[in-house]
């Protein structure tokens, strides 16, 4: 029986480990035939976070137009996109959501020819405003599909309240990275930490954020955060914040930086997938500080990394990962007394900082990608059976 997978881009790398150890276990059963369409191979967003890593992409697939997905018009990918699909002939697709326009064709296609389908969902109450027409149409197309896989408990329950069945969300923890590769490169970083750190004139502990720099990330208010903190709190000289990544406002945050005369924040240029467990390495505790995201990646990779969190609660991995007080903290991302508060407290007891890792390394290895992976053909096998 043939699978087809459909994903907007060919750069993350994280899916492209997902669909190799799916590629992997399937060839081994000789039960299904899985391939992968991507539509383009990056977006402008991730264009300037490197390029894609084909060697995260163990399986076979195909790209349909080698420039970001920005730069597609919609007839382009839904016609690029059904042509392909035709000539497939699936029993099964697996599509990444149901947000972009042609992913809205496939489903009509694939429902007038008994083409069984299953989503990544990511969507929750809090990513957008809701308008009751849309939500009604979105509540009678997605009724339709057959299986539901979740990106953890707030999407799950937004599927739940547009009258999806239950039985048919067949995971709420498609969430996962690929834990013991990164992990393996941390620990290899981590064993040149005091010399890095030393080269890059880092105090004894730093806050992290790796990641885009738009103003979905909440990075002002960070920064701002920090400053404030650092003009009273009395172990304000032994603690640094790392930003680490690049995006559209990277230059307007190293400009505010400047006019307060901000110490000890440190801005590192945006790298490889690969090299990013390097950049945690010099640093003690994550921030995630999101307005909004879907689950926020971020919160896996510290706490692969047996580091403790600070989350902003409209980030859906706060619901999953962080057990507040425990192994991160929670906050309000619109209240930069709440953030500070939170920094503060990691502060204040920086001899529980491993201690408080430890407990988030336990909680997220629920959601390794082997587990995953398994996850997701059973869904391919609940489907599909007669």
């Amino acid at each position: 029986m043939k699978i087809i997978a459909i994903h907007n881009t060919l750069w993350t790398h994280y899916k492209g480990d997902m669909y190799s150890r799916i590629y992997k276990r399937l060839e081994a059963t000789n039960q299904y035939d899985f391939s992968v369409i991507h539509l383009a191979t990056t977006e402008h967003g991730r264009s300037v976070l490197g390029n894609a890593d084909l060697n995260e992409h163990q399986y076979p697939y195909e790209v349909l137009f080698d420039t970001d997905l920005e730069k597609v018009s919609s007839k382009s990918k839904t016609t690029h996109l059904l042509k392909r699909v035709i000539y497939h002939r699936p029993q099964l697709i697996y599509l990444n959501g149901y947000y972009d326009v042609s992913y809205w064709a496939v489903i009509v296609y694939a429902k007038t020819k008994g083409i069984k389908i299953i989503i990544d969902s990511e969507s929750n109450e809090q990513s957008r405003e809701r308008i009751w027409w849309k939500e009604s149409l979105k509540k009678v197309i997605l009724t339709q599909l057959d299986g539901y896989l979740c990106l953890g408990t707030k999407a799950t329950e937004y599927l739940l309240k547009l009258g999806i069945k239950k039985e048919k969300i067949l995971s709420t923890r498609n969430i996962g990275i690929a834990n013991d590769k990164v992990s393996a490169l941390y620990k290899t970083a981590y064993a040149q930490r005091n010399h890095t750190k030393e080269r890059l004139n880092l105090p004894q502990f730093n806050f992290i954020y790796a990641g885009r720099f738009n103003p979905i990330k909440n990075l002002k208010m960070l920064i701002e955060a920090f400053g404030e903190i650092s003009q009273t709190h009395p172990f304000s000289k032994q603690w640094g914040l790392i930003l680490s990544g690049d995006g559209t406002e990277k230059e307007d945050l190293k400009a505010l930086v400047q006019s307060k005369k901000l110490a000890n924040i440190f801005f590192l240029p945006s790298c490889e997938w690969h090299e990013v467990p390097a950049r945690y390495a010099l640093a003690d505790v994550a921030v995630l500080p999101s307005l909004f995201e879907p689950f926020g990646f971020l919160v896996n990779e510290a706490l692969v990394y047996g580091m403790p969190i600070i989350v902003s609660n409209r980030c859906g991995s706060a619901y999953d990962l962080v057990k507040d007080g425990e192994n991160g903290f929670v906050f309000e991302p619109t209240l930069k007394f709440e953030l500070m508060e939170k920094m503060q407290t990691m502060m204040n007891q920086s001899d529980n900082l491993k201690t408080m890792g430890q407990k988030g390394q336990k909680l997220v290895e629920k959601f390794h990608p082997d587990a995953i992976c398994e996850d997701i053909i059973n869904a391919f096998d609940t489907v599909l059976k007669p």
